[in-house]
C-alpha cells in the first residue's frame, strides 16, 4: 500500500509542476471490484477489518487537493448505496477515517453502475456529501435539468475548491 501511495504522491507532485491539480481516485478503493462500473454496480463484501489495508494509500495521500469518489458498494459500510451515494462512507469512511479534507467529486454520473436520471444522480450524490457532481457526457438537456436541481455550490465546497486551485500557479 505504501508504494501505491509513493506512486501517487509522485505522480501528484508532477502534475502540480505541469500547472494541474491531480485527483485521488477511487475512494475508498477500486482494487477489490470485479466488474467494470463504467457497464455495472460492484459490490464488495469483504470486512471493515480487510478494508482497513486499502485505506493506507489514501490515507497516506489525504491531504491531496482533489479526490473522487468510486460507484461501488462496500457492503461492510452501507449495502444499499455506492460510495458515491452514501452519506456514511463519505463522512465516516473518506471525511473522518481517511481524514480528506480536499474537495470530492464524484465519479462520472453517467456510468452505467448507477440507475436513475442523471439529474437525480447529481443531487443525491451533492446530498450524501460530494462537493462537486461530475457529469463527463454532457448532453444539454441534462446539464440543465443539472443546473435546475442542484443550488449554488456550496460555501465549504467553494472554499474546498479555491484551495486545491491555489496549490498551481
Amino acid at each position: 500500500p505504501m508504494r501505491v501511495a509513493a506512486l501517487g504522491r509522485a505522480t501528484l507532485d508532477g502534475l502540480r509542476s505541469g500547472g494541474v491539480v491531480g485527483v485521488v481516485k477511487h475512494m475508498p478503493g477500486h482494487g477489490r471490484a470485479m466488474v467494470d462500473s463504467h457497464h455495472e454496480l460492484p459490490t464488495v463484501s469483504a470486512s471493515a477489518e480487510e478494508l482497513e489495508q486499502d485505506l493506507a494509500p489514501f490515507k497516506a495521500l489525504n491531504w491531496a487537493p482533489m479526490g473522487m469518489t468510486g460507484h461501488i458498494i462496500f457492503e461492510a459500510w452501507d449495502k444499499e448505496r455506492c460510495a458515491t451515494m452514501s452519506p456514511f462512507v463519505i463522512e465516516a469512511i473518506i471525511r473522518q477515517e481517511i481524514g480528506f479534507d480536499g474537495l470530492l467529486m464524484s465519479d462520472d454520473l453517467d456510468m452505467k453502475a448507477l440507475t436513475g436520471d442523471v439529474p437525480t444522480r447529481a443531487a443525491d450524490c451533492i446530498d450524501a456529501g460530494c462537493d462537486l457532481a461530475l457529469n463527463c457526457w454532457g448532453r444539454f438537456d441534462e446539464m440543465v435539468a443539472i443546473f435546475d436541481r442542484l443550488s449554488e455550490i456550496r460555501p465549504t465546497a467553494k472554499s474546498r475548491l479555491d484551495r486545491a486551485m491555489a496549490t498551481i500557479d
